[in-house]
């Protein structure tokens, strides 16, 4: 059985995205279905610092697991680390599948398949400031959210109008979260940074360009690869005008690193006229880049093309 679209959406990670440059989050992505499904967990709880899972639980393993070799470190401070946490989510797992339940009820849809997810987890600027933040979605659509600066949930929907009024009602649990994503979240993320400094120090990326012709069309490709974080902005520019492109793909590389290309369509001859730009917190400005040329930074030495 395919799994609904919605469903497909919320285990892609219906929040997932990369932290803005020079920043670090840490988040946990909780999903609970109403029923079980071949291959998909009925619960599950995925950790992310920044953008690289760094521990797991689902409803089949019944245990909490690093995902990240570094994040095993944990027990040398921390010995009773993932049995704790292990049964903080056995606790949770009961929680969430009941949850589904009353709002399947709610919506008065006692059949079929139906999903909730959580989010949670704060960010760490570049300038010191900090954020948080705490969403709930049901069937891939937003639910409910925590403003944790005014204390007060947010419904996104009517059906969370009863879980609003309900949550507002008791402050201290509005409170409860806005000390967590502010105290204990902060400072797991400062840990988590320590013990994977080397996996997440920022890379910089390196650059090339390559050149197809196709028949009478012709395209320019460039590269940014071995780069992290992901968040990157890369385009073509031709007198200063961004050229639409043709395709462009962000992807993991197996080292933990990320790569980028981006194709864009010209008129044969128009080759030095393109500019390849890419910014990235790893680099120390911003680069640009002709076809069949050098660049050269101070820091990062000559790289040809």
């Amino acid at each position: 059985m395919a799994a609904p679209p919605f469903l497909l959406l919320l285990l892609g990670g219906l929040w997932l995205q990369p932290a803005r440059a020079g920043s670090h989050s840490l988040r946990y992505f909780q999903s609970s279905l109403s029923q079980p499904l071949p291959g998909v967990p009925q619960f599950s709880e995925v950790g992310y610092m920044d953008d690289i899972p760094i521990c797991s639980y689902t409803s089949e393993s019944r245990r909490l697991e690093p995902r990240a070799p570094w994040m095993e470190r944990i027990t040398i401070e921390d010995p009773q680390h993932w049995e704790r946490e292990t049964g903080i989510l056995r606790w949770k797992e009961q929680e969430y599948i009941t949850g589904v339940r009353i709002l399947m009820e709610r919506v008065n849809q006692t059949r079929g398949l139906h999903a909730v997810q959580r989010m949670i987890g704060c960010e760490l600027r570049d300038d010191g400031s900090i954020g948080g933040f705490l969403q709930y979605a049901f069937n891939g659509h937003d639910f409910i959210s925590l403003d944790k600066d005014r204390l007060t949930y947010i419904a996104a929907m009517d059906a969370a109008k009863i879980t609003q009024d309900r949550w507002n009602s008791e402050r201290s649990n509005a409170q409860q979260y806005k000390d967590y994503l502010e105290g204990e979240c902060i400072e797991d993320l400062k840990k988590y940074l320590k013990l994977g400094a080397e996996s997440l120090q920022r890379v910089t990326p390196k650059i090339r360009i390559s050149r197809r012709k196709s028949g009478e069309r012709i395209f320019l490709t460039g590269y940014a690869y071995g780069f992290y974080p992901r968040d990157i902005e890369v385009k073509w520019l031709r007198n200063g005008e961004e050229i639409p492109w043709e395709s462009r793909d962000i992807l993991p590389s197996p080292e933990g690193t990320y790569q980028v290309r981006i194709t864009v369509e010209i008129q044969e001859g128009d080759e030095n006229t393109c500019i390849l730009q890419v910014d990235h917190s790893g680099l120390p400005e911003t680069v640009t880049v002709v076809y069949g040329t050098c660049y050269a930074l101070p820091s990062l030495g000559h790289t040809c093309l």
